[in-house]
């Protein structure tokens, strides 16, 4: 029997184009690949965020740059059009007599107005000065845009801890429970102890699914704020603490930080715009010139025709105050907008002592009750402990221990975040500048 040998597969010639198609299919593929890895990395930047991360995300939105961006265009574009020279004139005119004695003339001339009190360049300068205020304006917005990060964060941060806490209470009625189920098994206790401790449980549960309810709250104003994805709070930490670390620096230098500040510059820009633009209104008696140069020519008929040049000047007479009303505009802006720096400088002032004073005080305060409360509440939930485990203590003793054991911890959490938000306001009131 004859045996048949399969036939070799042919191969291409032209592997180039076997290479093509396979790219081709794995297109699809490496683009998923593509697409896929991003959101593998937001996954994993949103298990954790801090502080400065927060402040990051929230000053990198793209809606914020575009406001800021767009205010500061506009302002320079009005700056352009307040100073830009008007264009040149050109104008021809024909004059025409008829009969035997008839003649025509033509003209061709160039004319420009030039202003001599230089009122459009004195606008075009208040307009840059509107431009540098919104320069300004947008470094205080991003101020306030960073303070309201951190004030979101703490307040997250406090919640989170607060919940915490309330858990870890909720921890130690459990045990409580099972040191009555001992006490039970060997006939020490009343069926009072577990039912009270049952009831305190309740309690402490339904606080606590009220501070978690809070601190989701809280967690999805902040995810709002710096930009976070729908559903990319799942399971996100925030990690940091509470009490700042340090007190802040002496009022006087606070002080001269916050004169410096983006909300004081601006508010001074508008207010040399304001009297560039009163130094413009009160050059009203200074008038325009036009100036004109060009050609003529004359046609007269069987003479001939001649050609020369023409020169003019025109003046406006002043006799009437046009710019009265732009005056008292101007006056009126450069007045109030005085008062308002002058206002601004005290609040400034006042502000910045109140919340050194604040802060300062709640720091401290804050880490005395820390240092105070913490051993004597640790202590307190030993001895009623084993003082209970042992038969020498009632119920009502040990939950009293367990109580203000709970109320401590969160007493000092309010501490710390009522410090926190007073340095918050304080940095707010003297930053000259988002980090």
């Amino acid at each position: 029997m004859r045996r048949v040998h399969p036939a070799p597969i042919a191969t291409s010639k032209k592997p180039v184009v076997g290479r093509f198609l396979l790219t081709l299919l794995l297109l699809p593929s490496i683009a998923g690949a593509q697409v896929e890895a991003p959101r593998a990395d937001q996954v994993a930047m949103a298990t954790s965020l801090t502080a400065d991360e927060a402040v990051r995300r929230a000053l990198a939105r793209a809606p914020l740059a575009d406001t800021i961006r767009g205010a500061i265009e506009a302002e320079r574009g009005a700056a352009r059009t307040l100073g830009a020279y008007p264009n040149p004139q050109i104008t021809y005119l024909r004059e025409q007599t008829f009969g035997a004695l008839g003649t025509g003339e033509d003209y061709l001339s160039v004319s420009q107005v030039i202003d001599l009190g230089n009122r459009r360049g004195l606008r075009g300068e208040a307009g840059d000065r509107r431009a540098n205020a919104a320069v300004h304006e947008g470094a205080a917005a991003r101020v306030e845009v960073a303070a309201d990060a951190r004030l979101r964060f703490y307040e997250t941060l406090h919640r989170q801890e607060r919940a915490a806490a309330l858990r870890a209470w909720i921890g130690r009625i459990e045990a409580a429970l099972t040191i009555v189920g001992r006490r039970t098994a060997r006939g020490d206790t009343a069926l009072y102890d577990r039912r009270r401790l049952e009831r305190e449980r309740i309690v402490a549960e339904g606080r606590a699914q009220i501070e978690e309810a809070a601190r989701d709250h809280a967690l999805a104003r902040l995810a709002a704020l710096v930009g976070l994805l729908d559903g990319a709070t799942e399971g996100l930490t925030l990690e940091g603490r509470l009490l700042p670390d340090d007190e802040p620096a002496a009022v006087p230098a606070l002080r001269a930080t916050a004169y410096r500040g983006p909300r004081l510059q601006a508010v001074a820009e508008r207010l040399r715009a304001a009297d560039l633009e009163l130094t413009s209104a009160t050059r009203w008696w200074l008038p325009d010139l036009r100036l004109e140069a060009g050609w003529k020519g004359v046609d007269a008929g069987s003479q001939g025709r001649t050609d020369g040049f023409l020169l003019g000047a025109t003046l406006t007479l002043p006799l009437w105050d046009a710019s009265g009303g732009l005056r008292l505009n101007a006056t009126g802006e450069v007045r109030a907008l005085g008062g308002r720096r002058a206002l601004l400088e005290s609040e400034l002032a006042g502000e910045v002592a109140g919340l050194h004073a604040e802060a300062t005080r709640l720091v401290r305060a804050a880490r005395r009750f820390r240092e105070d409360a913490r051993s004597a509440s640790a202590d307190l939930v030993r001895i009623a402990t084993a003082g209970y485990q042992g038969g020498e203590m009632t119920l009502l003793e040990l939950l009293d221990a367990y109580r203000g054991a709970g109320d401590d911890e969160l007493t000092a959490l309010d501490l710390d975040h009522a410090a926190r938000r007073a340095r918050v306001e304080l940095d707010r009131t003297t930053a000259t500048e988002a980090p």
